[in-house]
């Protein structure tokens, strides 16, 4: 060791360091994220034991059950009474009963009868939290019950289970309450409160200072004195049944039975659940999975989406199935964590400072390589969390510490040379030198895109009534709306042409259905932009919009000393022309052929056939569309009149002029109300001036009823 006094001060430095980083809070949840990995690498466990099964409150089960949500409990009593007929040994609300039913008291005293009845039915409370201001600025902490309704606490011999969703730093939830204690009267967590109950025999709970006991069962604790959760796979690795599949019997009327046939998914004789016998001896936890109920939350394991969430409900199975099992995790104390680290990083910095250069970067990689061995074997074999990414930073630390002392000279020589290399060379190459050379480099690929094009209808006319400093304000307010829209659907802003804006969707980032993005900005953005001017007036912007998908030239464009990130080609002329043919047709949303055939695979939009048209600059017809709106606000008699209106353009194609033209006639009135056209020029009026030309002058032997652009 050349310097012992330089290596003291080295390790002192960068063990506070680590110390100032193990405390933080993206250490911490880079830590926690490790123990993600952990579980991902384990897999999901085997439940083929578990007789736990979890009746949802689905978005299936709204939509049968003849009431509005939240159902009267009713419904509940319903399904106590049911799953008791199918031999349930345990049921256990995830449910918040604590305001009375919406439809009918008596229905709550039903339900507390069900319950009474069957006596094996456990219900959630919960404490709310709330900082109070008192006297002298002190801030006091509220905690208030929240349990459920009286009459259904009368009714269950069972105390309720507390639910204690706390999330960790990064919003994750891998730990589970064990014991609160309120006003003097100790309270259990939900799968704790059923053990008892699920085991048939009287369970005693010791809380101790580092262990909980329950029973003949004991879980190390964490600091904060809860259960870690040893979750066993992701969403729905428990058997789920919807709810109204229980309480659809010959007494309980579906929407389904309603509207068509009885079904009797509980107490049919030949497919009911109570003639498979699949609910016998089971634990229950009932609990929503409706999204809109918000009852979703953050956990390691991903979902059959690819999405780390799950319901609360299979959260409470987890921790229930792990108490059952005797399968607890453990994880080291704070302190622990820290002196591992500073081993760890006390190792690697001797390791690296004999080994210099590679010989050192390797070292260092294989003592992480070989922590991370055993930080696996640790949590397959032993159930056990070591601490992970603080001991990948101690390795990095100790590598960084001694690979400083080895190479200070040839950081002082680089410091000399960059700043000699700065003498001669401009700031502005350096910059370039040092940044990314895919950012600077000229030219382009060719991709399937979506452009859009808009312009302000009659904008000449409306600048010439606005003092030009209020009409800067209204542009600057218009355009900025714009361009908020376009980023809102996934969509890159091209230029700015006066009134005009250009946009393109698929690149640089690639989307799901660039066409569909490109329709949903229209049509967001809408017709009509108003706003109060500053001279009190009102100031209205009427868009017009032309949409086109192909292949496009995409890339920075340009001269090398300045580009822009843009598309061109064929294809994006036609979009401009798009827009332009608003102006025939009297109406402000066109889109090409190809992009509605793509939009329309999502079923968000409704179009209209505009007939064939030959755009400037090229030579074959395009088939148009109007973008007539979203789906969901089009009503049935938009659809018949666009079908009524497409009818009339096929026999203004075969020459039946007259007839077309009484057609035409008959969607004109609704072309501003319906169609989303102009009062004056419209596409009915369009076709009808034309069928009045047909008729006044017989178009010739090879008339294809093209319209010129």
């Amino acid at each position: 060791m050349k310097n012992i006094g330089s290596t003291i001060l080295t390790l002192l430095v960068t063990g506070a360091i680590l110390l100032a980083f193990f405390l933080s809070p993206p250490i911490q949840s880079g830590d926690l994220s490790m123990r993600d990995v952990l579980f991902q690498v384990r897999g999901e466990q085997d439940l083929s034991h578990s007789d736990i099964v979890i009746v949802e409150l689905s978005q299936q089960a709204d939509a049968e059950i003849p009431y509005k949500f939240p159902w009267p409990t009713s419904v509940y009593a319903k399904l106590v009474e049911n799953l008791n007929k199918a031999g349930v040994h345990a049921i256990a609300f995830d449910v918040m009963f604590d305001q009375p039913d919406l439809y009918d008291p008596l229905n709550d005293q039903l339900f507390a009868d069900a319950v009474e009845e069957a006596g094996n039915v456990i219900f959630i409370g919960g404490f709310r939290r709330q900082a109070d201001l008192r006297a002298g600025n002190y801030i006091i902490e509220n905690i208030s019950p929240v349990f459920p309704r009286e009459a259904l606490m009368e009714a269950t011999p069972w105390n309720i289970g507390f639910v204690d969703m706390r999330r960790d730093i990064d919003g994750v939830i891998r730990s589970y309450p064990l014991q609160a204690n309120h006003q003097g009267t100790s309270y259990y967590s939900l799968a704790l409160q059923m053990v008892p109950l699920v085991l048939g025999e009287e369970i005693r709970y010791e809380n101790e200072r580092n262990y909980y006991h329950i029973g003949d069962r004991t879980l190390a604790k964490t600091e904060e004195g809860r259960m870690l959760l040893n979750y066993y796979g992701g969403y729905r690795s428990f058997d789920y049944i919807s709810l109204e599949s229980i309480v659809d019997d010959e007494e309980f009327e579906t929407n389904t039975e309603m509207l068509a046939f009885e079904v009797n998914e509980f107490d049919h004789p030949d497919y009911g659940l109570l003639h498979q016998d699949v609910l016998r001896d089971k634990v229950v936890l009932v609990g929503a999975t409706m999204p809109e109920l918000q009852d979703f939350h953050q956990v390691p394991f991903t979902n059959s989406s690819g999405e780390k969430t799950m319901a609360g409900v299979e959260i409470h199975a987890n921790a229930l199935q792990s108490i059952l099992d005797h399968n607890f995790l453990r994880e080291l104390s704070t302190l622990q964590n820290l002196m591992i680290a500073l081993a760890i990083l006390v190792i690697s910095f001797f390791l690296t400072y004999i080994y210099i250069g590679w010989g050192g970067l390797i070292s260092a990689i294989l003592i992480g390589t070989l922590w991370s061995v055993i930080a696996l074997f640790a949590f397959l074999q032993f159930n056990t969390f070591l601490p992970v990414l603080p001991v990948y930073l101690a390795v990095l630390l100790g590598y960084t510490g001694s690979t400083m002392q080895n190479v200070i000279f040839e950081v002082r020589e680089k410091k000399k040379i960059k700043s000699m290399f700065s003498s001669y060379v401009s700031p502005e190459l350096v910059e370039k030198m040092v940044a990314d050379e895919i950012e600077y480099k000229l030219g382009g690929s060719l991709e399937h895109l979506t452009v859009l094009f808009s312009d302000i209808e009659s904008f000449t006319s409306i600048s010439e009534n606005l003092d030009p400093i209020e009409l800067v304000s209204m542009m600057n307010n218009y355009l900025d709306d714009m361009t908020n829209i376009i980023n809102q659907c996934s969509g890159t802003l091209d230029k700015y042409i006066g009134d005009a804006v250009m946009a393109f969707y698929g690149a640089p980032v690639a989307t799901e259905n660039h066409a569909a993005d490109a329709c949903r900005t229209a049509l967001l953005a809408g017709t009509t932009w108003t706003k109060n001017g500053q001279s009190g007036n009102t100031v209205r912007f009427n868009t017009r919009f032309g949409i086109n998908t192909g292949k496009m030239l995409v890339g920075n464009m340009g001269s090398e000393r300045r580009f822009n990130y843009t598309v061109m080609g064929d294809q994006v002329n036609v979009g401009a022309r798009c827009e332009s043919a608003c102006k025939i047709f009297g109406v402000y949303a066109i889109v090409s052929q190809s992009s509605r055939d793509e939009a329309l695979e999502t079923g968000e939009f409704v179009f209209r056939k505009l007939g064939r048209v030959r755009v400037k600059g090229k030579s074959e017809p395009l088939a148009l569309y109007q973008l007539v709106g979203f789906d969901r606000n089009a009503g049935e008699e938009t659809a018949k009149l666009i079908e009524k209106f497409e009818e009339a353009l096929q026999l203004y194609y075969s020459r039946s002029f007259e007839t077309a033209m009484t057609y035409f006639t008959e969607v004109e009135a609704f072309e501003q109300s319906h169609l989303n056209a102009g009062p004056v020029m419209n596409p009915s009026r369009y076709y009808i001036d034309k069928c009045r030309e047909m008729l006044t002058e017989e178009p010739e032997q090879q008339w294809k009823g093209v319209v010129e652009g």
